[in-house]
């Protein structure tokens, strides 16, 4: 028995039988590029999503909204307190502002009726063209409450009300404090 005869090694698998136009179809070289092209194309779409919502941060900034549609003033014979609803509005698609919190004071005839803060009690995320309600409350006494009736007599029952103050957002900066100051109108309890 010769060990180089053809049948011999065909017996030991020595010899490649896969047809040539299979083993011409990817060499060694066109297999590397190809691979390099496939981590390419995966890279670039991974990377994609990120990348457009950084690029929409500073419209984000610029667009965040603050409203105040309900503006509540509840007079007893003790107190007067004021309640209001904030509506903080992210009408952008961009993904990453977190609201902390809204400080504001209330006015008067730019006369300073009520100062607080109001906030969850961990920073949320304002989502993609998402909003979200804070409830913020304030009561007046005592000499407070006397100033508040004076300027509710002398404005025929409808004192001109505005809320100012600053939003505390999260955002990839640090905290942000855009300022606000909107006009409301009250309506009493």
């Amino acid at each position: 028995m010769q060990l180089s005869s053809l049948q011999f090694r065909l017996r030991l698998g020595l010899i490649n039988t896969t047809p040539s136009y299979l083993v011409d179809l990817l060499k060694a070289r066109q297999i590397s590029i190809l691979s390099l092209v496939l981590l390419t194309a995966g890279i670039w779409a991974y990377l994609l999503g990120p990348t457009a919502n950084y690029v929409h941060y500073y419209s984000a900034i610029e667009d965040l909204t603050l409203q105040i549609p309900r503006f509540v003033v509840a007079h007893t014979d003790s107190n007067v307190t004021v309640t209001m609803l904030f509506n903080v509005s992210n009408p952008t698609s961009y993904m990453g502002l977190r609201l902390a919190s809204v400080s504001y004071q209330a006015l008067i005839q730019n006369k300073l009726m009520g100062t607080a803060g109001t906030g969850p009690p961990v920073p949320i995320s304002l989502e993609p063209f998402s909003a979200k309600t804070l409830i913020g409350t304030f009561v007046m006494t005592g000499a407070k409450m006397d100033q508040y009736d004076t300027l509710f007599a002398q404005s025929g029952g409808a004192p001109q009300w505005h809320v100012r103050g600053t939003m505390s957002i999260w955002g990839r900066d640090g905290f942000l404090t855009p300022e606000f100051d909107i006009p409301v109108t009250a309506s009493s309890t």
